[in-house]
């Protein structure tokens, strides 16, 4: 089920399907079967990729940039159900081997609850240590480097090669992604706007909610982990307009900053061959 997600042309409608698909089951799991949305058999999170592997200069902000190293970028955000299995997993979020080098107090450590609570939407209520937890502990599961993406890498997938202000074209279309000009006054189910497709295939990169990035703002060459500097933020949230919508507009928040806008994606390289789908 879930494959008729987008079928209805009002996003409101949608929304609504999503959210019955979404909810949490007595059993376990979710109606919501979609490839990237919840969890694999062996209860990790599943993932579809978007392959970002052309050689050719493309638009950064407003300057041409030079090819990146080839990588992939998740086609949704993660989902509630996907940060989940982190939280519960025994080798989970307690563990301190994930939290290693971060400046993150132990404070910035507590999960807080999800604001809306289905298991498809975005996990929202997250902040950037935790985000970085969240992809160590994963990278270890799988034997190879998943972590947040640049905000070049980010950008890249959301603009194209010829820097389009909104992941879909030029022109912002409030049917074509969850934000305060769409009406639905909350997260929604990932994947609910193809229309609003990126070139390279990831949704929701214009609106549902604002995506950590691995780098710092004001030197964004900077991608440790270490240090509290303030990280970046891309692609606008579910209350805000079309202008935070743009896909180079760039936002910033102090890691240990989390609310019911801000969740995150991932990223991993080519060579991990057997996670393409």
């Amino acid at each position: 089920m879930g494959e008729g997600l987008a079928g209805d042309a009002n996003p409101l409608a949608r929304a609504a399907v999503g959210r019955a698909l979404g909810m949490p089951l007595p059993t376990g799991g979710m109606l919501d079967n979609r490839p990237g949305v919840g969890l694999r058999p062996d209860g990790l999170p599943d993932m579809v990729w978007c392959a970002v592997d052309d050689q050719h200069e493309w638009t950064y902000q407003d300057k041409k940039h030079p090819p990146l190293p080839p990588y992939q970028i998740a086609k949704y955000p993660i989902t509630y159900i996907q940060f989940q299995a982190f939280i519960d997993a025994a080798d989970g979020w307690r563990n301190p081997e994930w939290w290693e080098g971060l400046a993150a107090d132990e404070d910035d450590k507590q999960i807080r609850e999800q604001y809306f609570k289905y298991w498809n939407h975005p996990r929202e209520t997250v902040n950037w240590y935790q985000a970085v937890a969240f992809c160590r502990w994963l990278s270890a599961k799988l034997g190879h480097e998943i972590r947040l993406p640049t905000e070049q890498e980010w950008e890249r997938a959301a603009r194209g090669r010829d820097g389009l202000i909104y992941p879909y074209g030029n022109t912002f279309d409030a049917a074509k992604g969850n934000t305060r000009d769409t009406g639905i006054g909350q997260t929604s189910a990932v994947g609910i706007f193809p229309e609003g497709e990126s070139p390279v295939g990831a949704l929701d990169m214009s609106g549902n909610v604002w995506e950590w990035c691995l780098n710092e703002y004001r030197k964004p060459e900077i991608t440790n982990i270490s240090g509290t500097n303030n990280r970046v933020l891309r692609g606008g949230s579910w209350n805000f307009g079309q202008g935070d919508a743009r896909a180079a507009y760039r936002n910033l928040s102090h890691p240990g900053f989390r609310d019911a806008s801000v969740g995150f994606r991932w990223v991993c390289g080519v060579a991990s061959h057997h996670l393409n789908r």
